[in-house]
């Protein structure tokens, strides 16, 4: 039996007419600059550049993003992506951005989450090592997963923000999107997304952190197989190469389908295609929005950004870029 994907667990967020879920796009691009800093002003806490600093040492090697990178962005995804607007609304984030995937120990087990046993480890002990200092666990997963995306060379700085509550409740079950099998077709794929507040374009944005993944779970392709030629750096070859594969790139089920340019998705998939910028642009609103998915806006506007304490973005080499798959150091 066929394991449930490694596929981006972010059937999550775009503006939602819910006032309990997240920021209308239209607040976030009229008053980006003012959403978060609130509080009379407060700075991010000096403990979040340690913990960036602790997490370069595992996230970075040889000039490129580390399995733990990946992963870190992966359970980012998982842990808001039980979230769903059909779902009654129960604090503090309707099983949202709350860390439940840390603090409760039966979400890791479930069939969705196979292959992050290990980083569940590494981010627990992490979580040990700074809650005396006042971290919480979700804030921690999605500082871990914003600082992952720019650790890798060409990913973008997303938006960060400290502040969420914890829940050790365990999230709903049922909501996620499978890569293989029974509702990784199209139409699904959308219409879970489209439960969660997510539009067609963020749905094609945000699955191209598919860019810097390899295969950890799923037994209908190789373990650890990538899904684009460059799994070390953050590209858009993973657009590319989702049509025309080279040797050794293997692709989800979901994936072949939100990629059908005849589709609402599909279309703006291909519109990623050699455009770097507009993807990273488009990766960075949503990936922001998933990690206040469910959070009250009213509790959301009095978050602290702590985006500064995360590395500083880095282009993607042309020495990576031109290396032989096998070459390069992921």
């Amino acid at each position: 039996m066929r394991s449930k994907s490694t596929f981006l667990m972010f059937s999550l967020l775009t503006p939602s007419a819910l006032c309990f879920s997240f920021p209308q796009t239209s607040d976030i691009t009229a008053s980006i600059s003012n959403i978060f800093n609130r509080s009379g002003g407060t700075k991010c806490p000096a403990i979040w550049t340690t913990i960036s600093l602790d997490l370069t040492k595992s996230f970075l090697a040889n000039g490129q993003c580390t399995d733990l990178a990946r992963a870190a962005i992966r359970y980012a995804f998982h842990d808001a992506g039980t979230f769903s607007l059909k779902l009654p609304f129960t604090a503090p984030a309707a099983g949202g951005a709350d860390g439940s995937l840390l603090l409760n120990p039966t979400e890791i087990s479930r069939p969705e989450n196979n292959g992050l046993q290990d980083y569940n480890k590494f981010i627990g002990d992490k979580f040990t090592l700074y809650k005396p200092q006042g971290v919480g666990a979700a804030d921690l997963i999605y500082f871990a997963g914003n600082h992952a995306v720019v650790t890798c060379p060409g990913g973008p700085s997303v938006k960060t923000v400290i502040g969420r509550t914890d829940s050790s409740t365990a999230s709903p079950t049922g909501v996620m999107p499978p890569g293989f099998g029974p509702g990784s077709d199209h139409d699904s794929l959308l219409k879970l997304f489209v439960d969660k507040g997510f539009s067609a374009e963020d749905l094609a944005a945000l699955v191209g952190a598919h860019s810097t993944s390899k295969n950890i779970a799923e037994t209908a392709i190789p373990v650890g197989a990538s899904q684009d030629s460059t799994p070390g750096v953050w590209d858009v070859k993973f657009y590319a190469e989702t049509y025309n594969p080279p040797q050794g790139v293997v692709r989800f089920d979901s994936d072949i389908a939100l990629s059908n340019k005849s589709t609402a998705v599909g279309k703006k998939f291909a519109g990623f295609v050699d455009g770097q910028g507009k993807w990273t642009g488009k990766f960075a609103d949503a990936m922001y929005r998933l990690s206040v998915l469910g959070v009250p806006s009213g509790t959301a506007k009095n978050f602290v950004e702590c985006t500064d304490a995360l590395p500083k973005a880095v282009s993607v080499k042309r020495d990576i870029r031109g290396a032989a798959i096998n070459a390069r150091a992921v």
